[in-house]
């Protein structure tokens, strides 16, 4: 099977380079090309006497690739499909929507969940877009147990105002860390120094890339509590992860869990089992190509 990628592997931490990095390892996968074309130009003018079974464009959340060049010279058999994020902030969706306003792929999937009437506003069926959240690469983000535990809880991510709030409250009751500016392996060693993982969402997209990356690190995750976006349809609260509602919540259970280690590692070991099965980016990968009526990964 021969697939054309585009995304931006500068961001190597991104979706992109996760999904260029497991196709690589299949034998039956032939990445013919992978571009960075800029959205002016569109990625097709190069690409349309390529023999490609799969074009595959995944939003990095600052390259706006577009396919709105020479679609009729593609061979027909080629398919196109589109993977978003950051739906959830109107000013991030608005590019995203006029990207595949502007080019009709075959599928669009997109990372958060209540937003499938938006795709459908620009244009699609039903049957033509889907919800396929983050993932995380467990050959990355994994237990490290040569690594000292540092902290009672910490945060990788940048800091708002929101997260500010909860990290001076946390600060004044454990041994809080943030990390900022930390990528990949690590972002994974910096997981790794705390006991218990916390996450608060952007907005309400509480089943992002660090939820499932504190998880596979073998933490126990404190997350905000939203619902309806998705986080409730693969987690159960208080066996593979805790949610809390306001401050008062949070700090009651991150104190329990860092009182308490046979009831942190039961956590712990709930989520990273709950995610090592279905959250990867292998998972991701064979969700795309089924939709797409592909053949699944083979076992390497």
């Amino acid at each position: 099977m021969n697939i054309i990628l585009a995304f931006n592997d500068n961001r190597y931490w991104t979706v992109g380079s996760y999904i260029k990095r497991e196709l690589a390892k299949q034998d039956d996968i032939n990445i013919v090309a992978h571009t960075r074309i800029p959205e002016d130009t569109g990625i097709c003018e190069e690409q349309c006497g390529l023999d490609a079974d799969l074009i595959l464009v995944i939003d990095d959340g600052v390259s706006r690739f577009k396919l709105h060049h020479h679609r009729d010279k593609l061979p027909k058999k080629t398919k196109t499909a589109y993977w978003g994020s950051d739906f959830h902030r109107e000013d991030w969706a608005a590019w995203r929507k006029q990207m595949i306003r502007e080019w009709k792929y075959d599928h669009v999937f997109y990372a958060q969940k209540n937003f499938k009437e938006q795709i459908m506003s620009c244009g699609y069926k039903s049957s033509e877009c889907s919800w396929l959240p983050h993932a995380v690469d467990p050959e990355i983000f994994k237990p490290m147990p040569q690594i000292k535990k540092k902290y009672d809880i910490g945060y990788v991510g940048f800091l708002n105002d929101r997260r500010k709030e909860i990290a001076t409250v946390l600060q004044d009751i454990m041994r809080f860390k943030h990390f900022n500016s930390v990528w990949e392996v690590n972002a994974a060693r910096a997981i790794n120094e705390c006991k218990i993982g916390f996450n608060i969402s952007v907005e309400d997209d509480v089943l992002n890339m660090r939820t499932f990356e504190t998880m596979a690190c073998g933490l126990p995750l404190l997350v905000n509590k939203v619902v309806g976006n998705g986080l409730e349809d693969h987690f159960e609260d208080g066996k593979d992860l805790l949610t809390y509602a306001d401050l008062s919540e949070l700090k009651e259970k991150a104190v329990r869990l860092l009182a308490n280690p046979d009831y942190r590692n039961s956590i712990a070991e709930n989520g990273r089992l709950k995610t090592l099965t279905g959250h990867t980016y292998r998972n991701r990968i064979n969700t795309i190509l089924g939709t797409m009526g592909f053949n699944l990964l083979q076992n390497y």
